[in-house]
């Protein structure tokens, strides 16, 4: 009886899955303009270079879409450097550690069907535009990261039906491709459970860069027709409203934020943060420490603002010192610093958790002693304010 339950599932595997998909390795792939739900999709990066994302295939009816990070840009200054990745990876075989290691049998997503959306188009995966950046030397970039993330949506909606869950997840500018468009992906598989990580993306951004800035990636007019979500970008406060927004809106959705506290590097959040404190230089990613203590603060604030607002439904973790991003680490399996919990066993509270309840285990997490930073987080060389030694440690000391 267990050999012909074992067909039979092999049976069904092979039939809503496509058999063409490794379960070993991701396959690339390479859409051209793309028709979908009445649209014509035209993936590229930013130069007009040929786009690419990846698939896996798993062993249960479970799904990973993962969004990747790479910066950012929105004027001449950042887009002509520029401070975002360029051209997608040609393949993933340096994806093995933290959450993208499949042989640890410490990783809930071992098994589960895995689609990574690449990055290469400065604009978060949401961008809609064809922006000339007026300057020294003028730039014509192609922000097109909402295409690049329809097809890929639209494949991952071909070869992945139904799947029981589908957890929504991206690091850094992959982070905010996650938590935007995760409420379109509901449409694609309106079904299945739904879990929304944003590691490393807090939205801690300044007034002018909402105002004046964000717009040049014509995001708004891809946003979901959920009440609120609009005006959170145009005439409210951002991140914080946008997520109280889809919370309330999805409310059998699990939605959460990662980050350590003072998140940092020129590529981290503070580097981000501290160009548009000063007028979107990019040097000033090169001081991003100078942001540290004005960062923590405020992505605190932000995420204590969300959780009143919808406490059934978000929750954040904040572990110590200033490491950007975390999917694609081994501290997930093991870091306790500060006394918190591992992450892999705050994720998989996160799993358990759904409308017929939330995991006990799945709450807010908050550092203790969140200055003290891990071997190999970023930090000045020499050592600047807000960073010191502490006997043989570097910790962050906010006044």
């Amino acid at each position: 009886m267990d050999e012909l339950q074992g067909v039979v599932v092999l049976a069904v595997t092979n039939t809503t899955v496509t058999p063409g998909l490794s379960s070993d390795a991701f396959t690339a792939l390479e859409p051209g303009q793309t028709e979908y739900l009445g649209r014509t999709y035209d993936p590229q990066c930013m130069q007009g270079d040929q786009y690419r994302f990846f698939g896996r295939r798993g062993t249960v009816n479970k799904l990973v879409m993962y969004y990747m990070g790479g910066g950012a840009c929105w004027n001449n200054l950042t887009c002509g450097l520029p401070t975002c990745s360029t051209a997608p990876p040609t393949d993933l075989d340096g994806l093995d550690s933290g959450f993208g290691d499949f042989d640890n049998p410490q990783n809930p997503f071992r098994d589960w069907h895995f689609v990574f959306v690449s990055y290469c188009s400065c604009d978060i995966h949401f961008g809609d535009a064809t922006q000339e950046y007026v300057g020294f030397e003028d730039v014509t970039v192609e922000h097109k990261g909402f295409h690049n993330a329809k097809v890929a949506e639209r494949w991952a909606r071909e070869h992945f039906l139904n799947p029981e869950e589908v957890f929504v997840t991206g690091s850094s500018a992959g982070s905010y491709g996650a938590l935007f468009n995760a409420p379109l992906l509901h449409d694609v598989w309106p079904a299945s459970q739904f879990h929304i990580l944003g590691d490393a993306g807090n939205g801690v951004i300044t007034t002018d860069f909402l105002q004046n800035e964000f717009s040049n990636w014509n995001f708004v007019e891809n946003l979901p027709d959920i009440p609120g979500v609009v005006e959170s970008i145009t005439e409210g406060n951002g991140m914080p409203g946008y997520m109280e927004s889809v919370a309330d809106y999805l409310p059998d959705t699990n939605w959460a934020n990662y980050s350590t506290m003072f998140d940092g590097g020129s590529g981290g959040q503070t580097g981000f943060f501290n160009m548009m404190l000063n007028d979107g230089n990019p040097l000033a990613a090169q001081v991003w420490w100078e942001a540290s203590c004005q960062f923590g603060e405020t992505a605190l604030a932000q995420s204590d603002d969300i959780y009143d607002t919808v406490p059934d439904n978000y929750r954040y973790y904040f572990g110590t010192g200033s490491r950007h991003t975390m999917f694609g680490n081994d501290k997930v399996y093991d870091d306790t610093t500060g006394n918190v919990p591992t992450v892999v066993s705050w994720v998989e509270a996160m799993l358990a958790s759904g409308p017929d309840g939330r995991d006990p285990d799945w709450t807010n997490i908050l550092c203790e002693d969140c200055g003290l930073t891990l071997a190999g987080d970023p930090a000045p060389s020499p050592l600047e304010a807000p960073f010191e030694m502490r006997g043989e440690d570097i910790v962050i000391v906010c006044e």
